[in-house]
């Protein structure tokens, strides 16, 4: 965890450069649910939306711990910024800003702790390490999102059907679908060479 102790406490920042127009990434990043499944080691169980937020039982691969919180979203259009509070559990916030980055834009989130002085506290279990895959995860969603999004049923895939399932489930559904390519491929490949021999007998 990148630490950095400011008046709120410990925080934990990751950012990534996007070749999105600042304005069309905060409209992104502004779906909070989509946001969240998109975080490859959070194993959401159920998401209730709520008046101003939203309620939360989940499991993080990168700790194992379970979060079950309600969690409150506060937009700041346009400051390009937003606040996820949460009700319970270690973590206090998550804000993510958008930024104007030349032709693209950055995305910044920053999870905001208490200070731990002690090393050995039991707290320090349930530091979420997902930040950092979560923000790389959204980037390399939207970098596809912008070459292949266009395509018939790309945006239904992607962001409903997979996005509907745990993330250990998607990379099970990816991992068969790339051995379905390669069997195929493979077919292709003995079926020309079949042809070829047909042609010359």
């Amino acid at each position: 965890m990148n630490n950095a102790a400011d008046d709120a406490g410990d925080q934990a920042r990751a950012e990534t450069d996007i070749p999105l127009a600042a304005d069309d990434l905060f409209a992104f990043i502004s779906d909070i649910e989509r946001l969240f499944r998109l975080n490859p080691q959070l194993e959401i169980e159920t998401w209730q939306a709520a008046p101003g937020g939203f309620h939360l039982a989940a499991k993080n691969e990168t700790n194992e711990c379970r979060v079950d919180t309600a969690a409150h979203i506060a937009l700041e259009r346009q400051a390009r910024s937003i606040a996820i509070r949460y009700e319970t559990g270690l973590k206090r916030f998550t804000t993510l800003t958008v930024e104007p980055n030349g032709v693209g834009s950055r995305l910044v989130a920053v999870d905001h702790y208490p200070v731990i002085e002690d090393p050995q506290d039991a707290r320090v279990a349930e530091v979420d390490r997902s930040l950092v895959p979560w923000i790389a995860a959204i980037r390399r969603h939207l970098v596809r999102r912008a070459r292949w999004g266009g395509m018939p049923g790309w945006r239904w895939w992607n962001e409903g059907f997979m996005l509907a399932m745990p993330p250990r489930q998607r990379r099970i559904v990816r991992m068969i679908l790339w051995v379905s390519v390669l069997e195929f491929i493979v077919f292709l490949f003995v079926a020309a060479i079949f042809w070829l021999e047909r042609q010359q007998a």
